[in-house]
């Protein structure tokens, strides 16, 4: 029980972590490193690249602009949003059965 809760934990702190990265990052910089292999090959439109700026800007409060970078950001920040808080009831569901074992 408890390697359970340690992992709901760890996810959840991994998630706000990366949101944390988000708030902090600059979305504005044109220049970037990036672990994209289809983008370091050359390619320039990769279907994942830009989701992580896109959210940044939603967070940054321009919605326009993540709009144009990636259609997909505001889907991806609620369903992140959606798994914290699935994470954190089931947190409180297991330290509340764990207490009547």
């Amino acid at each position: 029980m408890k390697k359970i809760f340690s992992f709901v934990t760890s996810e959840i702190v991994l998630w706000f972590g990366c949101l944390f990265y988000l708030v902090l990052f600059n979305p504005y910089l044109s220049s970037h490193f990036t672990f994209c292999v289809i983008n370091i090959v050359g390619i320039t439109w990769c279907p994942g690249c830009g989701i992580g700026k896109s959210i940044s800007y939603l967070l940054h409060g321009d919605i326009y602009k993540s709009f144009e970078t990636h259609i997909l950001g505001t889907p991806a920040l609620i369903l992140i949003i959606i798994r914290i808080v699935q994470l954190y009831n089931f947190k409180n569901k297991l330290k509340l059965t764990e207490s009547y074992l």
